[in-house]
């Protein structure tokens, strides 16, 4: 048999041999146990879903890992939409737990208006958030008072904070951005600089890490931020064969942002 006669066999096998094989987990110290979402009313889709299904898509290839708890927290148990006004085109997403019975966790009283902790041997469920994930929209120019003040008591106790478009406005109005360097939606801009005076905001930006807290350009990049977080955490080659499997080009280079000169966004390059 004449050599070339098995190349469409060599072709086929090169196929099988180069599919990627699913890394270990790099880190496995200090992975996080429970991870929190706000949502509020005329939040942006994609800034809660796309975050959201890395992490589902995550922790179902390495369901094998300590699996973290989930928290959706909203000011009431009521769904909350996506939608501009009532009655408009939008979807809706289920708290789990309100901001008020999350903080009173502790007292651990057994009625219908206080959040109860279930009893269990599995420590992630009773952990404390240590991920929160803070969305934009248009809500955010809404009354944002108790989103605000939430953030500014769970950022003491948090691991990483994740801004994702104009939620970058509450994590400035709550204080914890002051001295900092972050950035936020490009056309959105001009509004969401004005709430944080003391920060220090990079406009020629996909995502910003500054510490523990990540704070990502309008709507899709908060995907790329997340897988950003994911390669920090995780691990660069659990975050690369999570894009893939999701077949998803990431950017990895956070200073990759045509939009800000597309917005006319002051000193961006």
């Amino acid at each position: 048999m004449r050599f070339f006669n098995l190349l469409p066999l060599f072709a086929g096998l090169q196929g099988v041999l180069a599919e990627p094989a699913q890394p270990d987990i790099s880190n496995t110290t200090t992975l996080p146990t429970h991870f929190g979402m706000m949502v509020f009313p005329h939040f942006q889709a994609l800034d809660v879903f796309g975050p959201m299904d890395i992490l589902n898509s995550l922790f179902m290839m390495y369901h094998n890992t300590t699996m973290p708890k989930f928290s959706v927290l909203s000011r009431t148990m009521e769904p909350v939409t996506t939608a501009m006004m009532k009655g408009g085109f939008g979807q809706e997403i289920m708290p789990t737990i309100t901001f008020a019975d999350y903080l009173a966790q502790d007292t651990h009283q057994n009625n219908d208006n206080v959040y109860k902790m279930p009893i269990t041997n599995d420590a992630t469920a009773t952990a404390d958030i240590e991920v929160l994930i803070v969305p934009g929209g248009g809500g955010t120019r809404r009354d944002m008072t108790a989103e605000i003040a939430f953030v500014e008591t769970m950022y003491p106790k948090l691991k990483y904070i994740i801004s994702i478009c104009t939620g970058a406005s509450i994590l400035s109005r709550a204080g914890i951005l002051n001295g900092r360097n972050a950035t936020t939606n490009k056309r959105a801009w001009a509004w969401v600089t004005s709430t944080g005076p003391n920060v220090t905001w990079v406009p020629t930006a996909r995502w910003v890490e500054d510490g523990n807290i990540w704070s990502s350009s309008g709507i899709s990049a908060g995907i790329d931020a997340t897988y950003a977080w994911v390669s920090r955490v995780y691990g660069d080659e659990v975050a690369e064969y999570m894009s893939l499997s999701l077949e998803y080009e990431r950017q990895v280079d956070e200073h990759h942002d045509p939009f800000g000169k597309v917005w006319d966004v002051p000193g961006a390059t």
